[in-house]
């Protein structure tokens, strides 16, 4: 029998065939509304918060206050990135105002004060901290007492930086006292118990994107050298107040940017040219657009710009010297590579390019290098006939020139020139190079206001040279000649006059500029010059005996007088943007105050308050500022404190940082290397002594110290 399945029954006809059960649908439920951050009531109940604004649906059902701490589409990462700069703002603002009570004179930090404690109670501290710090950064504009009822309608422009919360608020300090009981009443008064970054609400998404994700947001500057001095071309549009300065970028293949060019020539205006005058800037800028070569060259450009680095805060590594990732370095190739091109052609041009190169050089610690330079521009000058009574040859005059301007430039080259290589030998005991005044007038008559500095200048170097030819051999600056009282006396009185005789233009307790300063500090190390050699202790003359008391008289008001323009420069202008050879004035002064604290302040406890000591300070201060861009402040620096702790003078705590890096057994070694230089810090020190004290040789000694400790330690490990 077969086997075959068992067959099943036939489906019925209404049956309808089996379908799979198929599962019921799902409501859909709506999605969640995504909240970036919940309203401040929201999260104190614990509620759930809908974002909405300007109050949240539970807000509106509950009859309660709604306020955000995050802007419209912020993130809580932004608005935590936005606290800690809003947190180191304020922080930033509060050093600044203590630097501004510390730094100021005391008039001035009395009224700062007064407008402390004269808190308008309708004026949240973070606003009052902001708006004592708008203050301090525009001392010359401070409102009158009065006007602190206005303070409440402070509303800030957008790109502005944002009001500041106060610290511990934004830390979350909460405080159980009450603020009235305490000795000074309101100086934990908030005025609310939320903080700022609660009240704030924000007008658009827009606005809290350029607070927080912006490169460009403000940053909050740590010293009080940036706020109470901040760089004019930050301020000043160049290019509107001169538009000729836009063809700088035509003189130069180093970079294209004009706004970067341009900031650079205005920091050599205002930081070089306006003390030293080495061109005549019209004619300069008259030939720099009209593409003309007379009176400005891509040579002369570039040196220019390589010297202006050192002033420009945007330039990186300005106090390491030939970095390669330094602007300064660039533009100096390339100026030396002009130069090079240039041999055997003498103009004014190259004459003025040579001075801009020894200052680079020179601000680097080379000046032995930079003498080169110097050394080729007096020898050009001399053949361009700058320095000879007969008129140049008819080759060096060019058509296109009016004849007047062109003996206008050459007198103030010929002048600038004389005036420059003087004072480089008074500065680094170098035999004079020109021993002759120019035989032209001096320039710039028919406008003597506006000249004044330049002329006035000229004027003192005339005297300078005489001084010069009283006290040292002139080809050999290093023998002093046997002091002359009746003509040291006969200089002393004609420095006199002269600086009787000054316009009020250029008087530094009338007009208080940088140039203007520094032209008063030159004139008192002059004087200290002068007298030197009547109180050299080695002079074995004993007829200049009675002179020695009006020779130290004389030096001690100098050194007093230098103190306070020093302690001017401070207050008024910092030390971020000096003219760089204020080096010479602050070695001075710092050097002669030590030998004053020495001689008459035995007593630690009656130096601290003594005039000396705080112009020491001064000094101090001074130097570790200006290590920060100039190289050749670094070794002054460092021989400065040493001297200071070798005599047991205590270094203020806020430039011993400073010291620690530069006196390091690496940072000796690349000094060793770098600096080559004929300057003589102290020049207080007898004349036998002079060659031991150039800064070469003291550098040296410190390698060699270094060395010794090297060899004691591993002497001792083994």
């Amino acid at each position: 029998m077969a086997n075959f399945r068992p067959l099943q029954p036939a489906p019925m006809d209404q049956e309808a065939p089996h379908q799979p059960q198929s599962r019921p649908l799902l409501t859909q439920k709506p999605k969640r509304t995504v909240t970036l951050g919940a309203c401040v009531a929201c999260r104190k109940r614990k509620s759930k918060c809908d974002g909405n604004r300007p109050v949240c649906t539970c807000c509106v059902q509950k009859d309660t206050s709604c306020l955000y701490e995050l802007g419209p589409n912020e993130k809580p990462s932004q608005a935590m990135k936005r606290k800690n700069e809003e947190m180191q703002g304020e922080l930033s603002d509060l050093r600044q105002l203590y630097d501004f009570l510390r730094l100021r004179p005391e008039d001035e930090a009395m009224e700062i004060l007064k407008r402390i404690r004269a808190n308008p109670p309708d004026t949240s501290p973070s606003q009052r901290i902001q708006e004592l710090a708008d203050f301090v950064r525009h001392g010359d504009m401070l409102p009158p007492q009065h006007s602190y009822a206005e303070s409440s309608d402070y509303h800030r422009q957008p790109g502005q930086s944002v009001t500041l919360p106060p610290l511990r608020l934004a830390l979350d300090v909460t405080s159980s006292f009450d603020s009235h009981n305490l000795p000074f009443p309101g100086i934990l008064s908030v005025g609310s118990c939320e903080p700022a970054s609660q009240r704030r609400r924000y007008a658009s998404d827009a606005d809290v994107a350029a607070r927080s994700d912006s490169p460009s947001f403000p940053k909050h500057p740590t010293s009080i050298e940036n706020i109470l001095y901040p760089s004019s071309f930050a301020a000043v549009d160049d290019l509107a107040v001169d538009p000729r300065l836009a063809s700088l970028r035509n003189w130069t293949t180093v970079t294209t940017d004009t706004k970067f060019i341009v900031a650079l020539f205005s920091a050599w205006d205002l930081r070089e040219y306006v003390y030293y005058h080495y061109l005549d800037k019209e004619a300069f800028l008259d030939d720099m657009v009209n593409g003309r070569t007379d009176f400005c060259s891509e040579l002369l450009v570039n040196a220019l710009l390589a010297s202006a680095c050192f002033h420009h805060s945007a330039v990186k590594d300005r106090q390491k010297p030939f970095s390669e990732t330094s602007m300064t370095t660039v533009f100096y190739k390339e100026a030396r590579r002009l130069w090079d091109l240039e041999s055997g052609k003498d103009s004014l041009t190259k004459i003025q390019a040579g001075i801009c190169l020894f200052l680079v050089l020179g601000k680097h610690g080379r000046d032995k290098v930079g003498h080169t330079f110097l050394l080729e521009a007096c020898r050009m000058g001399r053949e361009l006939g700058l320095f000879q009574v007969q008129q140049p040859n008819a080759s060096q005059y060019t058509p296109s020139v009016p004849q007047r301007r062109l003996d206008e430039v050459r007198a103030v080259t010929a002048w600038a020139l004389f005036n420059f290589q003087l004072s480089m030998s008074f500065i680094y005991s170098t035999p004079l190079i020109i021993k002759t005044p120019p035989p032209v007038a001096i320039p710039y008559h028919a406008s003597p206001k506006t000249e004044a500095l330049f002329r006035s200048e000229c004027e003192k170097h005339i005297i300078i040279l005489d001084c010069i030819k009283t006290c040292r051999d002139l080809d050999h600056p290093e023998k002093k000649i046997p002091a002359n009282p009746d003509q040291i006396e006969a200089c002393y009185l004609r420095l006199t006059a002269w600086r009787a005789s000054q316009p009020s233009e250029i008087n530094p307790d009338t007009v208080p500029s940088k140039e203007n300063l520094l032209c008063a500090m030159m004139y008192n190390v002059n004087i200290i010059n002068l007298f030197q050699p009547l109180l050299d202790a080695g002079s074995p003359l004993e007829r200049i005996d009675p002179y020695r008391d009006r020779a130290r008289s004389s030096t001690a008001a100098s050194l007093k007088e230098l103190r306070r323009l020093l302690n001017i420069q401070e207050t008024r202008h910092g030390w971020a943007n000096a003219i760089t050879l204020i080096l010479h004035p602050v070695s001075v002064a710092s050097f002669g105050s030590l030998e004053e604290i020495s001689r008459n302040y035995p007593n630690q406890a009656s130096l601290e308050m003594s005039e000396p000591y705080k112009g020491l300070q001064t000094c101090l201060r001074a130097l570790s500022s200006l290590s920060s861009y100039s190289y050749y402040a670094q070794p002054l620096f460092r021989l400065l404190t040493q001297k200071c702790q070798t005599l047991g003078i205590q270094v203020p705590a806020e430039v011993r940082n400073t010291l620690g890096h530069y006196i390091s057994d690496e940072w000796t070694k690349n000094a060793v290397n770098l600096v080559s230089s004929q300057y003589i810090a102290d020049m207080r020190k007898p004349a036998k002594d002079v060659e031991r004290i150039r800064m070469d040789d003291i550098i040296s000694g410190w390698e060699e110290l270094s060395l010794d400790e090297a060899e004691k330690r591993k002497g001792g490990a083994n």
